[in-house]
């Protein structure tokens, strides 16, 4: 990370390339000092973070369990995992035109977007872990009488669990990009929208000051879900690598 700062601040410096198009980063930090005391910066934050909240919390609600369901019935698995597989392919963008047009330029916009862009990789995640359960270990609990419920909350869970994690560490910062990105693609209030305003004002140093405070959302995002993750699979085997 210093060596990639000291680079920016050196070609900036030295005119290799324009300061107009990449002011520097002490200029930038500048500007990003300026922009803290900007309650509408704080303001946009929030739109666009609570869209992303909203967004996630629905895509935990429908993915984890729609992709757990699979794990009963090899068909199911193969038919949703066509399924999947085809719709998944589609564009968020490819959709906004639409979306507009229901949802107007609006919050419900930016959050229907978070959903239909996450939704995937947690949904696939999910059911690969519900189906790449060692079958040794359900062979063995079948000799020690669990019934299918039990196999599945004992072995099939824990099994998913890992997957699913790594499904919503994906998940969330997709749609954090999504969630940010909607505003600056459609207007509207948002981040996105902050960043495209300072642009449009020609406040280069300030655009890009805003631009780092979506790498630091995301950097926290990503954080607190790495915690997050350690702490609900201490258990597991990836978790203890290194201790």
């Amino acid at each position: 990370m210093a060596l990639a700062l000291t680079a920016w601040q050196s070609l900036s410096m030295t005119g290799v390339v324009s300061p107009r198009d990449v002011p520097s980063f002490t200029a930038t930090m500048r500007a990003l000092a300026s922009d803290v005391q900007n309650a509408e910066l704080y303001t946009s934050i929030g739109h666009s973070v609570s869209a992303w909240l909203i967004g996630i919390a629905i895509v935990l609600v429908v993915a984890v369990p729609l992709g757990l369901l699979t794990a009963l019935s090899r068909p199911l698995y193969e038919a949703m995992l066509f399924t999947v597989e085809g719709v998944r392919t589609i564009p968020s963008i490819a959709a906004l035109p639409v979306l507009v047009f229901i949802y107007g330029i609006s919050p419900q916009l930016t959050v229907v977007l978070v959903i239909f862009t996450a939704v995937w990789p947690l949904l696939i995640q999910t059911m690969a872990g519900a189906h790449d359960v060692d079958p040794i270990s359900i062979q063995t609990a079948q000799v020690y009488g669990l019934s299918r419920f039990q196999i599945f909350r004992q072995v099939t869970l824990p099994s998913a669990l890992p997957y699913t994690m790594t499904g919503i560490k994906i998940a969330a910062n997709i749609g954090l990009i999504v969630a940010i990105a909607a505003s600056l693609i459609v207007g509207g209030e948002g981040l996105g929208a902050l960043i495209v305003s300072a642009a449009g004002a020609g406040r280069v140093d300030l655009m890009y000051a805003r631009i780092v405070v979506t790498g630091l959302l995301g950097l926290g995002v990503s954080t607190l879900l790495v915690l997050t993750e350690r702490r609900i699979l201490r258990w597991h085997s990836s978790q203890r690598i290194g201790r």
